[in-house]
């Protein structure tokens, strides 16, 4: 909305489209009167409609839409999210952004070299930036959004299988684990489908009765503790014999750990040597040497939450009971893997079947 200054200037804030910044745009009021103030209305949205039209550039884009999502996304994410815009910039290079075609967007991409599953992930995330560039007028239409279809990728069922530890192959990975910490680390998140953050984040007195009280995560890329991930991710997660038992485990661990380096105590569950959260970074590096030395396979701490998703699928747990253990309302992962696995479970029916002669 635009108003009239006491010097006489007629002015409107707008966010500039070429830096997604808020700026006030001016012109001077001419004599005065109903019709002068008009006349200045006038020009302003002429203005405001030239700057509108202006050429932008794909970088200034982008920043008008993280400085948009900043408002709305928590840090985590956003720091996520603005490392692929990054590398979107990076793969297609700088440019007008009306110079963008789905065409060109599909030849820059595939000549970058990524993989395809890697490219589908930029490509996700840029038809969101369009999305968001046409509802707030950045661009004319979602022609560019609309034309870019996927690349061809693993098939699925080869990918699913790649998501998570079969029993032996969980046991294979914990029995040539040489590290205490992140071997208890590992086997509480197979137990238990907690996310790494939420175990970083747990204390002793989250684990002290027949639940876990999940209610906070470990942000290790911004260091603070904050809310889980999603509302549904707020949650108790029944603690079964196994889980109590590695849960004890723990806690004698990080005693003992406590006397050897002798920090104060900091009450969490399973802290790092010098009684802060357990390394993310450490860990995952850990995790991705001994999985592909020994299983040939990439490990990441999330794979141990999809095994556990897929041991409770083999077990007969229904859709809903997973979700609700792992605290999320829908998740493609999920329900893919329990997919996955309830074919398995019929194809061995089947196979019983054929062995069964009805009448002899």
């Amino acid at each position: 909305m635009s108003w009239i200054t006491a010097k006489g200037l007629c002015q409107e804030k707008i966010i500039d489209p070429r830096t997604g910044l808020t700026k006030i745009i001016s012109v001077k009021v001419k004599g005065s009167g109903k019709k002068a103030e008009q006349e200045a209305y006038k020009k302003l949205e002429e203005k405001i409609s030239k700057l509108s039209d202006a050429r932008i550039l794909l970088s200034n884009l982008i920043e008008a839409y993280k400085f948009d999502q900043e408002k709305s996304i928590k840090a985590s994410t956003m720091r996520r999210k603005s490392c692929i815009l990054n590398l979107i910039l990076e793969v297609y290079g700088e440019c007008y952004v009306e110079t963008i075609t789905a065409g060109s967007v599909r030849q820059k991409f595939m000549a970058s070299g990524k993989s395809n599953r890697t490219l589908n992930m930029y490509l996700r995330e840029f038809k969101t930036l369009w999305r968001w560039a046409y509802q707030n007028d950045y661009v004319k239409s979602t022609e560019v959004s609309d034309k870019l279809k996927s690349f061809a990728d693993t098939p699925e069922k080869l990918r699913i299988q790649d998501k998570y530890l079969e029993p032996n192959e969980l046991k294979t990975l914990l029995d040539a684990m040489d590290n205490k910490r992140f071997k208890l680390a590992s086997r509480f998140l197979a137990l238990s489908g907690l996310r790494i953050g939420e175990l970083c984040a747990l204390t002793n007195q989250d684990v002290w009765s027949k639940n876990i009280i999940v209610n906070k995560t470990y942000d290790h890329l911004n260091k603070i503790v904050t809310s889980p991930k999603t509302l549904s991710s707020n949650r108790e997660v029944y603690i079964q014999p196994e889980l109590r038992e590695c849960i004890k485990e723990i806690q004698e661990y990080a005693k003992w750990q406590q006397e050897v380096c002798g920090y104060a105590d900091t009450n969490l569950l399973l802290p790092d040597p010098d009684g802060g959260y357990l390394c993310y970074t450490t860990y995952v590096i850990y995790l991705r040497k001994l999985g592909k030395k020994i299983l040939n396979k990439s490990v990441t701490p999330h794979i141990f939450r999809h095994t556990h998703a897929s041991y409770l699928a083999s077990k007969g747990f229904d859709l809903t009971a997973i979700s609700n253990r792992l605290g999320h309302e829908d998740s493609a992962i999920t329900k893919a893997i329990y997919l996955h696995r309830m074919e398995e479970m019929k194809e061995k029916e089947n196979k019983k079947l054929d062995s069964i002669r009805f009448i002899v």
